[in-house]
């Protein structure tokens, strides 16, 4: 799984990722919004974040929802831990007794099974050495009514190696490809940042192929 996850944070996209064009608060807010309305979160969902990381990406989405409950997943207890989390939460609605924090391995998330109806992965996909397997984990731990929530970074053309993360972005035909091959049907999609330069970002809505 190697979840070491490019750890500068998937959110400070501009800088850690690249995506410079138009980078400003701005832009961060509209992809926020965009990411909310698409997940739909509410109190009485089961929701798992696998490669949380620092919180990045999760903390802002559960300010849209401050009376949700979220199980944060990763393999690095120093990043995914409620010391971390705490920091990050200053000066925020959100209530850090709202977070269960969960160690898993590079191969299953060792969470519990058919305990989730929406599974949340932010800028991972490219990073797990496991597809595969993790990918039939969450099919696991996911509810048979359960949706998988993936927003990834992809790319027009692919490059050897992102100077900015020491793992290779997928091009979306290769990362739909991975999806079907391991069981996985998309049902909806949406940009969160269309950008002219290589890079963009989407997000994806994935049900297990029955």
């Amino acid at each position: 799984m190697l979840l070491t996850f490019c750890l500068c944070g998937f959110l400070c996209f501009g800088q850690s990722n690249g995506l410079v064009e138009k980078d400003s608060t701005n832009t961060r807010a509209a992809r926020f919004h965009i990411i909310s309305q698409f997940l739909k979160l509410n109190p009485q969902d089961k929701i798992a974040d696998i490669g949380s990381g620092k919180g990045s990406a999760i903390l802002r989405i559960a300010e849209d929802c401050p009376e949700c409950f979220f199980t944060v997943e990763d393999i690095d207890s120093n990043s995914c831990a409620k010391s971390v989390y705490s920091k990050k939460l200053k000066n925020s609605k959100t209530d850090i007794s709202h977070f269960t924090f969960h160690i898993g391995n590079e191969k299953s998330t060792t969470l519990p099974e058919k305990n989730y109806n929406k599974v949340l992965m932010f800028d991972v996909m490219h990073e797990l050495s496991n597809k595969a397997e993790m990918l039939s984990d969450i099919k696991r731990i996911l509810r048979p009514d359960g949706s998988l929530f993936i927003e990834e970074i992809l790319v027009k053309r692919k490059v050897k190696k992102d100077k900015d993360c020491s793992f290779p972005f997928l091009k979306e035909e290769e990362f739909k490809q991975i999806l079907k091959e391991n069981g996985w049907n998309i049902n909806r999609e949406e940009y969160t940042y269309n950008s002219s330069q290589n890079r963009y970002i989407k997000i994806f809505e994935c049900s297990v192929i029955h």
